[in-house]
């Protein structure tokens, strides 16, 4: 690829791997507004023809390289998938959608802090957490994967890497906290859940013990040396970053049954459709897990575009059909 950004030879040889896997050019950009995590705009989920992958400038040296790093292997997943038409991503429509807020609603009402919110306020949320469900679920088995083959491909980029889990995990962790009182205390876990979960993975994948959330976020060290008698009181399962590491746990488990750490051991070409294959199963998993069969479905990329263009009206009919007003 031609490329006039100053690049390390490891990333260097990991785009042009990609390049020649999906027979395809890799573009970069580099953009002040850019996500910290990156931006990629890729054939496969836009229908562009180009591949480009978009960086902050305020990222340098070995950190913008992982950051580049970690969007290239979702660009080669997503490709290797597609070539062989199996390309999925989570997608909804009004119907799904009129689901999933029926239920947000009703443990709403359930909950004994947001029974009590104003009326207006439980519409809005409906959407909300509906939302960020999909948001979070679409994003996060990708970076989980992602990360696990950068780790194995790009050794050199360890220490950047790391540096920006840690930080990442910090954020993740704790979107939600200023809004907790607002929000039912099921959903604040699952969702904290899932990053604990990422997190636990990685850090075990990758031998890295300043990635385990139980060392690295403050609300979560005072459980790393309770002994289970402790744990079973009370006071703790009251608590609703105790109830995020049950969760999380519950994710890794079912997780590890499908020995990821093992087969991608050493990422190639013949094992890169199992390792998408991992990013489908992990979703559907969690999902499981949390009991929100019913919200999402998988589809084409082009039917989760056209679902994110209409959500607004997807938001208009399921408060139609579950209130009879909008």
């Amino acid at each position: 690829m031609e490329n006039k950004y100053e690049i390390s030879s490891s990333l260097q040889s990991l785009l042009d791997h990609i390049e020649e896997q999906l027979d395809t050019r890799i573009y970069l950009q580099r953009k002040q507004d850019a996500p910290k995590k990156g931006l990629l705009l890729d054939q496969y989920s836009f229908q562009s023809g180009r591949n480009v992958i978009v960086f902050s400038n305020q990222q340098v040296g070995m950190l913008k390289d992982f950051v580049i790093a970690q969007n290239a292997i979702k660009l080669l997943l997503k490709g290797v998938a597609a070539k062989s038409s199996g390309y999925r991503v989570l997608s909804f429509d009004s119907k799904s959608a009129t689901l999933g807020m029926e239920q947000i609603y009703l443990d709403i009402l359930k909950d004994e802090k947001t029974r009590h919110l104003d009326f207006w306020i439980k519409k809005k949320l409906m959407f909300y957490l509906y939302m960020l469900f999909h948001e979070t679920l679409s994003e996060l088995p990708w970076t989980l994967m992602a990360n696990i083959v950068v780790a194995k491909l790009c050794p050199v980029m360890r220490n950047a890497q790391v540096y920006y889990l840690m930080k990442e995990s910090m954020r993740d962790m704790h979107d939600l906290v200023s809004f907790k009182d607002f929000i039912p205390r099921r959903y604040f876990v699952m969702h904290n859940g899932m990053f604990y979960g990422r997190d636990l993975l990685l850090g075990e994948v990758m031998s890295e013990m300043k990635l385990n959330p139980m060392i690295n976020i403050p609300e979560l060290k005072k459980f790393k040396n309770i002994n289970l008698m402790e744990m079973l009181t009370h006071r703790w399962q009251k608590n609703p970053w105790y109830q995020t590491k049950l969760v999380g746990d519950a994710m890794v488990n079912i997780t590890k049954e499908l020995k990821v750490a093992q087969q991608c051991e050493n990422p190639r070409a013949d094992t890169y459709p199992t390792i998408y294959s991992f990013i489908e199963e992990i979703t559907s998993r969690w999902i499981k897990l949390m009991q929100i069969e019913k919200y999402y479905y998988w589809e084409t990329s082009e039917h989760q575009q056209n679902a994110l263009k209409n959500q607004d009206d997807y938001e208009k009919d399921a408060r139609m059909s579950i209130f009879g007003e909008v």
